[in-house]
Formats: C-alpha cells, structure tokens, sequence
C-alpha cells in the first residue's frame, strides 16, 4: 500500500483542510486526518478514539488504497455514521422503555434524522465520483 499516493491525493484534494506545523503537514476531510509527521503517514479516524483520534484499521487502509482518497473517506464516514445510528437506536430504546422524557425522546429522533440525512449526501457523493 502506497501511503505517500493517498497523501498526495488528499493534498491536491480542494476540499481538505490543510494545518502546517513545524513538524507536521495534516489534512482533514470529513473526519478523516491525513498526518505526515516528520516522514511517518497515519490516517486517522476523527470520529473514533476520543481525546485521541484512532488510526483507521487495515480494511479500511486497503479501501484507501484500493479506491484512492475520496472512497476513502466516504467509506470511513458510512461506518462512523451507522455505528451512531447503532447507538442512536439504543438510546431511544432505553428512552422509550425506562426514564420516557418526551422532550429527550424527540431530540434523539431528531439527531436520528440528521444522521441518516448525511447518509444519504455521502451515497450521492460516492456515487458521483
């Protein structure tokens, strides 16, 4: 797998955010990070890990390199968003079941919502390209 191509491709890639420091070149797209620091290439999962974003996993890397930057990240993106739909649904099942705040309840359905409305806009992106 060839890391240095993918970070080409997120470099030259318009919508990545690009952060420079004196030991560091990092892009961000979609809750994906490109970092390369000091020569060493990461792609990390920003949606992942917390406090420290978690390094995406070999499936994910061969995904990368496979299909290039961009199916990259949509990929990284789809999982992030089901397995807060995953959550989401927990949630509102405990909701329903155990406390029943109404107010809480419809908040939860309405982050559902958003959720699967950027699921829809990352499978119109993903098939544009």
């Amino acid at each position: 797998m060839n890391k240095e191509k993918i970070f080409k491709e997120a470099y030259n890639d318009g919508l990545s955010v690009r952060i420079t420091t004196k030991d560091s070149v990092s892009l961000i797209f979609r809750g994906v990070k490109v970092e390369n620091k000091e020569g060493k290439i990461r792609i990390l999962n920003m949606g992942k890990g917390g406090d420290f974003y978690k390094e995406i996993t070999p499936e994910q890397y061969k995904v990368f390199a496979k299909n290039g930057f961009r199916q990259g990240v949509y990929d990284v993106c789809m999982e992030n968003y089901k397995d807060t739909l995953k959550m989401l649904s927990v949630k509102i099942r405990n909701e329903v079941s155990s406390r029943n705040n109404q107010k809480h309840y419809n908040l939860l359905k309405e982050y559902r919502t958003t959720i699967m409305n950027k699921i829809t806009d990352v499978i119109k992106l993903k098939e544009v390209i």
